[in-house]
């Protein structure tokens, strides 16, 4: 448990520091490009302090919006914010949103980004509230890009690192577990597999068709996956990713990927809207 401790703290501080600048321009900025025009307008819905939001700016959209429930997430976006260049600092702006609205007219962005924030909604009714206001402000042929764990991922690597407790376990016990781990409390992650998450998008009003636009881990195909793979514990990734192509290869015969087994959910979904 001490050893495990230590290795979420130093994640953390991995994530909230230069390092983790780093990191989203790595992950986020190839995917984001991909979708991306010089006039596109992209929100990201709970960008906490803010390190996705410098990133998107730098692939030179018309403009980025962070939204967030927490004050204080949104004072340290906005102190990052004003370490930037002019010419990225203006793409910028930041809005405090209510926890079930999102404080923007219908149909504004090409782009919304939820990263690590479908595992932070609990429960189903609150998690469709939260995609359908996405899908509300989204234009129609928009993209939704997901980052979230996996559900069918046999390690809870999100909350403590241990397998199968977010299979067997219930909550109380998640609770205390993670607990020991991290020395918090806090309500155990509620993870989504990649149906139910693709179900959330159909299920928002006014959907005419969903269609996911990347095959495997924000990536056109297993090949270019493996050879973009970074971030935090690419040794690791990559191991995975081996043990995974097997799945990956069978599974595309009818249509699937590796996306349903892997760690993280990373998909870019178009919706279709009237």
């Amino acid at each position: 448990m001490p050893v495990l401790g230590s290795h979420f703290k130093d994640l953390v501080a991995r994530y909230h520091g230069p390092e983790g600048d780093q990191f989203a321009l790595e992950e986020l900025v190839p995917v984001a490009t991909r979708f991306l025009t010089p006039e596109s307008r992209v929100l990201e819905v709970g960008c906490g302090y803010g390190r996705n939001l410098m990133a998107l700016a730098s692939t030179k959209p018309r403009m980025v919006v962070g939204s967030d429930v927490d004050e204080g997430e949104l004072k340290r976006a906005a102190d990052k914010r004003a370490t930037l260049p002019a010419s990225h600092y203006a793409r910028i702006e930041l809005v405090r949103q209510e926890p079930r609205r999102l404080p923007f007219r219908d149909d504004t962005f090409d782009m919304v980004v939820l990263w690590q924030v479908l595992e932070h909604l609990f429960g189903q009714e609150l998690k469709q509230t939260v995609v359908s206001e996405c899908v509300r402000v989204l234009k129609p042929g928009g993209v939704v890009l997901v980052e979230t764990p996996n559900q069918w991922f046999p390690v809870d690597y999100h909350d403590n690192k241990l397998p199968f407790v977010h299979w067997v376990l219930p909550l109380p016990a998640r609770e205390w577990l993670t607990h020991r781990v991290r020395g918090m409390k806090y309500h155990p992650s509620e993870y989504v597999d990649l149906g139910s998450c693709e179900r959330l998008l159909k299920n928002a009003p006014n959907v005419r068709a969903v269609r996911k636009e990347t095959r495997v881990y924000f990536a056109p195909s297993f090949a270019e996956a493996w050879r973009g793979l970074a971030g935090t514990q690419v040794g690791a990734k990559r191991w995975i990713f081996a043990l995974a192509w097997p799945y990956h290869a069978v599974a595309r015969l009818w249509g699937g990927s590796a996306d349903s087994i892997l760690p993280s959910l990373r998909v870019v979904w178009r919706v279709e809207k009237p």
